[in-house]
């Protein structure tokens, strides 16, 4: 079993491995940090609600046909929405800071979701002015990004920075999805106000991943 798989069920079932298929079928509830393969997720038969975090992947097809109605897929290197047509049961969906540019097959048809978090990602304009307005009208709690950071966080990828821009309650900030860049998307946030960062593009994008601190070993 993937290591990071197998530490998120030691943490839900409260025992050590190893782990029987019986057992995972017991399993409803799952947090896997920094994944970079999920194809044991098949295995989780009852699985409904599910937190993925720091997935360096972008294959979600071994969640096809599996229970889940809440899904998080946080600070990851997702690039497609295409997989909800095989979860039939998701209510719920966060897709926070991770690489899609396209959401049509959210609004595909009506899928009476409940709530969809796309903050962070670098939406077409398509996506950004046709599609989010179709959500707005079907989803009860739809979040995406302001204009201007999502519009920063499109010149960064334009400038070969697959990285995200977002605000929250505490500030602005700045973080790289997946595990290409950082082996904690989910802790190394810089904090960074819109025109410094629009600064920084402005004058030479190649220095922006040297503003994050650098980690000892």
């Amino acid at each position: 079993m993937n290591p990071a798989i197998e530490r998120g069920v030691e943490l839900q079932l409260q025992r050590d491995p190893p782990f029987t298929d019986e057992d995972l079928s017991t399993v409803e509830a799952l947090a896997v940090q920094r994944p970079t393969d999920i194809s044991d997720l098949r295995r989780f038969t009852s699985l409904r609600v599910l937190l993925l975090s720091g997935y360096g992947g972008d294959d979600l097809h071994p969640l096809a046909d599996l229970p889940i109605s809440a899904l998080s897929i946080e600070v990851s290197a997702v690039s497609s929405v295409a997989f909800v047509a095989e979860l039939p049961s998701l209510r719920r969906l966060k897709v926070p800071n991770n690489m899609i540019t396209e959401i049509d097959a959210l609004a595909a048809y009506d899928r009476g979701f409940r709530e969809v978090d796309l903050t962070g990602n670098p939406l077409s304009d398509h996506a950004y002015h046709e599609v989010v307005p179709v959500l707005r009208e079907r989803v009860a709690e739809l979040r995406v990004s302001g204009e201007r950071e999502w519009r920063l966080t499109r010149r960064l990828h334009a400038s070969g920075l697959p990285f995200a821009y977002y605000r929250n309650d505490r500030g602005y900030w700045l973080c790289r999805p997946g595990l290409e860049h950082t082996d904690m998307p989910s802790a190394d946030h810089m904090g960074i106000e819109p025109d410094q960062l629009e600064a920084v593009l402005d004058r030479d994008p190649t220095e922006i991943p040297g503003l994050f601190p650098v980690h000892g070993p």
